[in-house]
């Protein structure tokens, strides 16, 4: 009975888009920044021992904040189907990150640091949510494109 309401309950649940197709472009855009920036500000010696807590911390929010956008934004053509594909990565992201904090575990057991599975976690599941959330779109084209 329990397992009958759950799936009632995640067909009528749904994720739509809800910021402009334009966040994810910007996404990407912030998360090339936050990646690049702060190996230049390293080269150039901006990032030292007093500022380096702050500076990782604000590459870990801007990460999360531009995996957030792409992942939120609107597509194009969004429709039912997008909803469905959105759901569906949020789904495979959840095994994928399974399979990743269990290796990650084994790893720091194998090496005596258990902390290292735990470090950023969060954002882990976000990238795996775009990269689903990404090849389900991709996939979707190329099924319309080909049934033509």
């Amino acid at each position: 009975m329990l397992t009958n309401n759950y799936f009632c309950l995640k067909n009528t649940f749904m994720i739509k888009g809800i910021l402009p197709t334009y966040c994810r472009t910007m996404g990407y855009a912030v998360l090339l920044l936050s990646v690049f920036v702060p190996l230049a500000m390293f080269m150039f010696g901006m990032i030292n021992d007093s500022n380096l807590l702050f500076t990782k911390a604000a590459i870990k929010m801007l990460i999360w904040f531009s995996l957030f956008m792409i992942f939120l934004a609107k597509t194009k053509n969004e429709n039912e189907e997008t909803t469905k594909i959105r759901m569906k990565s949020m789904g495979y992201a959840i095994y994928l990150l399974g399979i990743y904090y269990i290796i990650m575990l084994i790893r720091g057991v194998y090496y005596g640091n258990l902390e290292e599975a735990d470090s950023s976690i969060a954002i882990i599941y976000m990238a795996f949510n775009v990269i689903c959330l990404e090849f389900g779109i991709q996939k979707n084209r190329v099924e319309k494109r080909f049934k033509k």
